[in-house]
Parts: C-alpha cells; structure tokens; sequence
C-alpha cells in the first residue's frame, strides 16, 4: 500500500476536518483494490473520507490504488473511488485477539464525480446513524436522488 502519511497541519490534537463524520451502523465494509487487498469495517464516514478498522497482515498490497465500499448483504457496492490514506495506526490491545492485531485506517477522498458523490451520499444517508463521531464538524446529509 502507498506510503502512509499523518497530516500535519496545526498542533496536535487539533481539529482539522472540514466535514462531520457520521458513525455507520454494522454491515458497512471499506475494501483496498485491487484484489481486496485489505477489507475492514467503516467506522465513520464524511463527505471527505471514511476510517475504518481491518486485521493486520504480513502482506500488504502496495499497489492499493481505489477503494470500494459495500454492504454486507451485498445490496450495495461503489467502487473505484480515488484516495489517499492519510493515517494507520494499531488499535489498543483491548481490541486485539492474540496473535491477531487490529489496525485503524483513515482515508481521505480523491476528487469524485458527481456520480460517485451522489453514490457517497446514498451510502451516508442509507448507512450512517446520523450521531457524529466525536470532535468532527459540519457535515449536511442529503438522500440521493433517484435512489
């Protein structure tokens, strides 16, 4: 997978997203193309991007160059989105099992055609529980139309 990079803009701690990320219910997957090099589930999603949390492996892909996100009742699926992953750090040992470790993976969105922001709002709207992360800020949640 590319290089992983934090953003360092202003202290640490700081608050720098632009848009509100909303919690997404369970069933909701983010997968790394291609060949779903790593699955996980979403955690929160924006407008601008989405984290979510998988099981580490040896191998990875670093060839990873679009993301997809479906559901697990296969009723959804967006595919090639363009993005950047922009952190990835392990998660507390509570949240690991054994030999097995779990990792958080931040990404921010390429630029997306209409079609794709339309597809990313049916997935906020269907998906996410309307209740913000915590320290995230504004972010409108439209229905797609049509869909």
């Amino acid at each position: 997978m590319e290089q992983w990079k934090r953003l360092a803009n202003g202290p640490p701690g700081a608050e720098r997203r632009k848009h509100k990320r909303f919690r997404v219910q369970n069933g909701g997957l983010a997968a790394l193309c291609p060949e779903f090099s790593i699955v996980g589930q979403i955690i929160d999603i924006s407008a601008a991007g989405l984290a979510f949390r998988y099981v580490a492996s040896e191998e990875r892909s670093k060839e990873s160059s679009r993301l997809s996100i479906l559901l697990t009742d296969g009723s959804f699926c967006f595919e090639k989105i363009p993005f950047e992953a922009v952190w990835d750090t392990p998660m507390p040992r509570e949240f690991s099992f054994g030999a097995i470790t779990l990792r958080r993976c931040g990404v921010q969105f390429g630029e997306l055609t209409n079609g794709q922001k339309l597809d990313l709002q049916y997935f906020m709207g269907r998906c996410s529980t309307g209740e913000p992360s915590a320290g995230c800020s504004d972010h409108v949640r439209e229905e797609a139309p049509g869909r």
